[in-house]
């Protein structure tokens, strides 16, 4: 009887722990999102595009989803575009969740 005891614990120990590592590494994935999204926000901004669609493309291409991007228009020298993905994720132990991660990226003209 122990032996089933123990043996529970070490698959409900490992199932907690599969579900801990692979948030983590969801996490990173949709920070990286977030900086693929802000980056491409400022460079279409620059080039005269539209900051919103290259957000958006750069998140989706990243397997995120743009919440929201604050775009403001040149400012002085510098350009600024914060932006927020989110990606919704279901984890085996702990069901359904959302990562939301903001970023902000800056385009700054040196003289």
């Amino acid at each position: 009887m122990l032996g089933v005891v123990v043996l529970g614990l070490i698959i409900s120990t490992a199932l907690v722990l599969v579900s801990v590592l692979a948030a983590v590494s969801i996490r990173i994935e949709t920070e990286t999102a977030a900086d693929a999204a802000a980056l491409a926000a400022v460079g279409a901004a620059v080039e005269g595009r539209q900051p919103h669609a290259a957000a958006s493309e750069a998140a989706a291409a990243n397997g995120a989803r743009l919440g929201t991007c604050r775009c403001p228009s040149f400012e002085g020298r510098s350009f600024f575009a914060t932006v927020v993905v989110t990606r919704d994720i279901r984890l085996p132990v702990f069901g359904d969740r959302r990562i939301r991660v903001a970023r902000t990226a800056e385009y700054s003209v040196d003289t």
